[in-house]
């Protein structure tokens, strides 16, 4: 790999960190917001656990949006088109947050800590990998271990908001949550962009 292609990396490696963690602190605060007004809102005029699940769907959908704006606009250069790398994400997490959360919320939140930055970065994380994954193997690269990355990422950064946010302190976990996700899911995509320039030369 020449000089040229490292620098472009790098650059899209920090557009990609950048952009995903500022999006997913401010959709990320929307998120928990909605998740609880929406939730009781619906839950009072419905049951709790529809109120749940209507909650959860748009809590998915809220923190995929910000995770993904920004990197989907930068994939366009390698020929993935934006809205389905956003839409498909947004869609996938949504359902798959909507499902977690009633099961939670279904067992009367009687997990740990440790289980719940688990859980909730697994049904983050899988659904959306899986469908990114399939949209990079339509672009000829190999994303075997695309939805691996995802599920660290959010798995990790699950793991600062479960762990380290508390009252008045929503700002600091959700902008650490977005930079380390941002760092974990960046560095896996320099390395399968790197991985597909390597096998083409």
């Amino acid at each position: 790999m020449n000089e040229k292609q490292t620098d472009l990396d790098w650059s899209f490696g920090w557009q990609w960190l950048v952009s995903c963690a500022i999006g997913t602190a401010f959709l990320g605060l929307a998120a928990y917001a909605s998740m609880w007004s929406l939730g009781e809102t619906v839950g009072r005029a419905t049951t709790e656990l529809i109120g749940v699940g209507i909650a959860g769907i748009v809590f998915g959908a809220l923190l995929a949006l910000g995770g993904t704006l920004g990197p989907g606009l930068l994939l366009r250069r390698i020929g993935i088109r934006a809205e389905q790398w956003i839409g498909y994400s947004a869609a996938a997490t949504a359902i798959a947050a909507s499902l977690g959360v009633t099961l939670v919320a279904s067992l009367n939140y009687a997990i740990t800590q440790a289980v719940s930055a688990a859980f909730i970065g697994l049904i983050l994380g899988l659904p959306m990998g899986l469908v990114q994954a399939r949209l990079l193997k339509q672009r000829g690269l190999s994303a075997a271990l695309w939805p691996l990355i995802t599920v660290a990422g959010y798995m990790l950064a699950f793991a600062i908001v479960v762990f380290f946010s508390g009252e008045g302190r929503e700002w600091i976990a959700l902008s650490g949550m977005g930079l380390l996700l941002g760092a974990i899911t960046s560095l896996g995509m320099m390395w399968l962009l790197r991985q597909d320039t390597a096998i083409a030369v």
